[in-house]
């Protein structure tokens, strides 16, 4: 549970004044604060690396498991390491087939 509702919160409290005071009023500081907090977010979603699926196993009726990388390696790492989504597939399919050998495995790339 928050200690503070949300908003109440420093972050929720400076982003609304620099949303009002800055970009819909004249206080140049305020739109230099807007820019920055609301600018930080999306460069990071736009420029940043993100989680890369890289397949969905249907292990049984009603049960599947999900293979992602969420720290995702540079090309020099992969190709360093060998890794592909093959190798990664395949590593799965047979964690899958060792853990259930009676289960049909339907591959999804």
């Amino acid at each position: 549970m928050a200690l503070l509702p949300y908003a109440l919160r420093p972050r929720v409290i400076i982003r609304r004044k620099a949303i009002w005071s800055g970009l819909l009023g004249p206080s140049t500081f305020w739109k230099v604060v807007a820019v920055w907090v609301l600018g930080k977010d999306t460069i990071k979603r736009a420029v940043g690396k993100n989680p890369e699926a890289l397949g969905t196993f249907s292990v049984a009726t009603d049960n599947f498991v999900n293979v992602i990388n969420a720290k995702p390696l540079t090309k020099k790492q992969q190709k360093q390491l060998g890794i592909t989504k093959a190798t990664i597939a395949a590593a799965a399919e047979a964690a899958v087939r060792e853990k259930r050998p009676d289960a049909g495995i339907d591959l999804k790339m």
